[in-house]
């Protein structure tokens, strides 16, 4: 059974520009990203972007074990259906490229559970920071979802077809306890602010392990 991790990425967000690649503690936003997820064991690791940015994102991918496919700039559950065409995994691993602090451990928790659940097309972990989880689900049902939709929500979005149709789908949460509410996504220079501090205080050169993620928001109460 094949497994991937699609790392999606654009460079033009609107919000903040090229937050991809911003710079904490000596590397870009998307090195430590794919530094995260290259602890899980997988047959493929691949930045799925949009037409145009593999240019400036191919140096980075290489540098850290990636490959990377170009699509379609703005049906991005288009370009997750090509790319998933190309490298033909059985299960894909959804990660975004403006989430340094993603953690591989819960991940590969819920890799390891999909594996063995083979009737599960969707899964994910409720209770965990936002910007530190993933969404794993089967090929299968992506490709199931491709015909059944043209919403341009579902299409932009990815998965929202598959969770929001639990009679089509079939789809299983994990909870953490303690739940956290915090918020360590990069959408706006006041989250780059947070981030590089988090980065600043934690980060010894590897992955910061999502324990001692965890501890140091419990203790900050940084929402």
């Amino acid at each position: 059974m094949k497994s991937a991790v699609f790392l999606q990425v654009r460079l033009d967000s609107s919000r903040l520009p090229r937050k991809a690649l911003k710079v904490i503690e000596g590397k870009t936003v998307i090195e430590h990203a794919m530094l995260s997820l290259r602890n899980i064991p997988l047959d493929n690791y691949v930045i799925v972007t949009a037409e145009g940015d593999q240019t400036e994102l191919t140096p980075l991918a290489e540098k850290c074990g990636f490959s990377v496919f170009a699509g379609d700039r703005q049906d991005v559950l288009k370009r997750y259906i090509d790319a998933g065409r190309v490298y033909e995994p059985d299960i894909i691993i959804r990660a975004t490229g403006d989430n340094p602090l993603v953690a591989w451990e819960p991940a590969a928790e819920l890799l390891a559970f999909l594996k063995n659940q083979e009737e599960t097309d969707y899964t994910a972990m409720l209770g965990i920071p936002v910007g530190c989880g993933v969404e794993i689900f089967r090929r299968r049902a992506l490709e199931k979802t491709f015909p059944l939709t043209e919403a341009p929500y579902d299409h932009e979005h990815v998965t929202p077809y598959i969770y929001n149709n639990p009679e089509v789908f079939s789809l299983y949460y994990h909870r953490h306890l303690p739940e956290l509410t915090q918020r360590v996504t990069l959408d706006t220079v006041e989250d780059f602010i947070r981030i590089s501090c988090i980065f600043r205080t934690l980060y010894r050169g590897s992955t910061i392990p999502f324990e001692s993620l965890k501890d140091y928001l419990i203790s900050n109460d940084t929402q």
